[in-house]
């Protein structure tokens, strides 16, 4: 299998997931709903973490990391577009000073 096929194959399932999540779950209420406006950040975090840290335990390039700090920074604005375009920003700023 290809990357890019792997690639595809991946976001086709993450979508039909939320897509299907959306359309047959009921929507939250109550103590759950608050519960679940609290993940997006923490969640995002650890897969960062993840990313960055991987099997190996080393401290990250500059670049990688000034991504995720802008990126962390800009999720108080609970906008994915606004988080990937900080991180995104974090990251050309770094490289090009670098």
């Amino acid at each position: 299998m290809t990357l890019e096929t792997l690639l595809v194959l991946t976001a086709v399932l993450t979508y039909l997931s939320r897509a299907a999540a959306v359309a047959l779950l009921p929507a939250a209420r109550g103590p759950l709903l608050e519960f679940v406006g609290r993940l997006p950040a923490p969640l995002f975090a650890g897969l960062a973490m993840f990313a960055l840290v991987g099997q190996d335990v080393a401290i990250p390039d500059p670049a990688p990391l000034a991504a995720v700090v802008g990126a962390l920074a800009a999720t108080p604005r609970r906008s994915l577009g606004v988080t990937l375009a900080a991180g995104l920003a974090a990251y050309l700023i770094v490289e090009l000073v670098a």
